[in-house]
């Protein structure tokens, strides 16, 4: 998946503690000129930054020693650290910093005696900055939430037709909650495929753009639960033809 542009300028990289090399075991990706070890941190990002909280990541942010099971000192350098942005009213930080690892579940079980110490020194490190420690799977990234994400993604910055767009508020405004095959057979005669076609993508557009919400935990299709985000205004109805 290519990511706009226009995302970068959103999210601040500091640089990282050392470059991550290029392997063939795992797929080393770049997201915002930031390079990954495997395409599950890159999704574990994209997934934080889908609700505009995320201020700004870090790759491989810090080493942290800590004691191995052999009795020596070893350092051990997580895959991320996330920073979230401050509330408008507050000030405060929506969320605490999460300092992050990234595993998949079959290398967890096979590598957890030697990977049990770096988490505890992981967590008494981010507990000791007001921080949290996490660790994620594919079980908890690879979520039908990723998928929607992944396919709403390109809208996020496509064009809207700005005619439909007027139409579709309006009536979901009116409609309060609905369906998006109900919206659209509200907004456009069945005949009128163009319309309707045009009328989707401009949904998809406002669903992406979250001046329409649904539950995006749920896959979706024609049947998905809509409605307009609280602080968007009405557009003014549009002279248009169904």
């Amino acid at each position: 998946m290519r990511l706009k542009d226009a995302w970068v300028l959103n999210v601040g990289t500091p640089e990282s503690v050392r470059r991550i090399p290029i392997n063939a075991i795992s797929l080393t990706g770049e997201l915002l000129g930031k390079e990954f070890e495997s395409s599950l941190e890159r999704d574990l990002i994209i997934v934080m930054a889908w609700n505009n909280e995320l201020d700004w990541f870090q790759v491989q942010p810090v080493k942290i020693p800590f004691q191995g099971q052999d009795g020596r000192r070893h350092t051990y350098t997580p895959d991320l650290l996330a920073s979230f942005v401050s509330d408008a009213a507050t000030g405060v930080p929506v969320r605490k910093p999460v300092l992050c690892e990234v595993k998949y579940r079959d290398e967890l079980a096979r590598n957890w005696k030697t990977l049990k110490p770096k988490f505890k020194a992981a967590r008494a490190y981010a507990r000791e900055r007001g921080w949290e420690f996490r660790l994620f799977t594919e079980s908890r990234i690879r979520t039908v939430l990723l998928q929607n994400i992944q396919f709403l993604w390109p809208y996020r910055f496509a064009p809207e037709h700005h005619g439909h767009r007027a139409r579709l508020v309006r009536m979901l405004d009116d409609m309060e909650e609905t369906s998006i095959g109900g919206l659209l057979e509200a907004c456009y005669l069945a005949e009128n495929r163009a319309g309707r076609g045009e009328g989707l993508w401009t949904l998809w557009c406002l669903i992406a753009k979250q001046s329409v919400l649904c539950d995006l935990s749920l896959p979706l299709s024609m049947e998905t639960r809509i409605w307009l985000h609280p602080i968007l205004q009405a557009d003014a109805p549009a002279n248009e033809n169904n």
